[in-house]
């Protein structure tokens, strides 16, 4: 494949992608961003301020990660460092998301660790690692770069989810995950806190008129 063809194909990919992000539930407005590895030191990412389920392809930026002055571009997105950084320090992921999932962000609000209670999280998951940041913009990347050493996923407390994969399937499918197995364990601490009620007394002589009616 030529690498016009390639961006072509990729930025469309980013686009759907920013669709199905919405659609997901995974991200609001115009918040979150996504990019592409184009080849070794070229990445595609989204422009700051673009609202990911109306991306146009000019809305989708290329990057030469070896130029300096691109760090003078206003229109790259705040987060361009974190994903620059990520794609030299770690030359096999070729994509990432960066989003606000609703139930990871309360979830992790609260708690400072993720229990999974299914066989299937536990695989595609692992041990999710949590990061506290004091910037609205990632700004310490030390320790959410640490962590991508363990786990292609790290959650930024009170922020939102970073996560990095060798495609954008792979890479959804781990946030897809997460937001799945923290709903999960929300709602078991839920039903914890106290067994069900019974069936209420007037439904059930209700339900008994009707079955001697029948009868």
């Amino acid at each position: 494949m030529t690498l016009p063809s390639r961006e072509k194909r990729l930025k469309a990919e980013i686009i759907d992608l920013g669709k199905q992000l919405v659609r997901l539930r995974l991200i609001c407005a115009n918040v979150g961003n996504l990019s592409a590895r184009l080849k070794c030191d070229t990445i595609l990412i989204t422009r700051r301020g673009s609202s990911l389920d109306n991306l146009k392809p000019p809305d989708i930026l290329k990057v030469d990660l070896s130029d300096k002055s691109a760090l003078k571009d206003r229109h790259l997105s705040s987060e361009f460092p974190l994903h620059s950084k990520i794609y030299r320090d770690f030359p096999h992921h070729k994509a990432i998301i960066h989003c606000h999932p609703p139930l990871t962000n309360a979830y992790f609000s609260v708690f400072s660790s993720l229990r999974i209670l299914t066989v299937e999280a536990g695989v595609y998951l692992g041990r999710v690692p949590v990061i506290r940041q004091k910037t609205p913009t990632i700004t310490d990347l030390k320790p959410v770069l640490a962590a991508f050493r363990n786990n292609n996923l790290v959650v930024i407390k009170n922020h939102g989810v970073v996560c990095a994969g060798s495609d954008f399937k792979k890479t959804l499918l781990l946030v897809e995950t997460l937001e799945s197995a923290v709903k999960v364990a929300a709602l078991s601490r839920l039903f914890r806190q106290k067994k069900p009620d019974g069936v209420d007394k007037s439904i059930k002589q209700d339900l008994t008129r009707k079955e001697n009616g029948r009868n």
